[in-house]
């Protein structure tokens, strides 16, 4: 149970997602604004943001919701490195920061990781938070392109409304 949460950010970085700015953006569980030039991505299944809605060429924002995660406040930066490694397949990857936070007044972690995937190193942001139910948000920032603080500031937009 307790590697429920590696395994469910694995899927949202292996699935990615494949139309706007500074809009509100409305989902069952969550409502948040998104940052210019995110737009969300059609897709079945996935829960996707990309700017100008073309994830192929740029990074990506996903989301996913798992149920309550009981050892949530016992994660460490070690277990998520380990676990993001062997689960997903990287051959290089390491946390550059993890840091436990308050997201819409829930326990956070915010998980800040580089990873080399498609011939470069990227940044992956990770967002895990408890609330009725564990919520995911990550984005997998493409070397180059500079949306590490438009997330960080969607993020503090976020307003979970299922479970509440």
């Amino acid at each position: 149970m307790k590697r429920i949460l590696p395994v469910l950010i694995c899927v949202l970085l292996l699935v990615g997602c494949a139309g706007a700015s500074d809009s509100l953006y409305r989902h069952p569980a969550f409502t948040v604004s998104l940052p210019e030039p995110f737009e969300p991505v059609g897709q079945s299944g996935v829960v996707c943001f990309a700017p100008y809605g073309d994830p192929l060429l740029s990074s990506s924002v996903t989301f996913s919701v798992t149920e309550l995660n009981w050892y949530f406040d016992s994660f460490t930066e070690e277990e998520y490195e380990e676990s993001l490694r062997t689960l997903c397949g990287y051959e290089t990857l390491s946390v550059v920061s993890f840091d436990k936070c308050s997201v819409d007044g829930n326990a956070a972690h915010r998980i800040a990781c580089k990873v080399q995937i498609d011939q470069g190193i990227h940044d992956l942001i990770v967002y895990a938070i408890q609330a009725d139910r564990t919520y995911i948000f990550t984005l997998l920032n493409r070397e180059g392109d500079p949306y590490i603080s438009a997330f960080d500031s969607m993020m503090s937009t976020l307003h979970l409304t299922e479970g509440k």
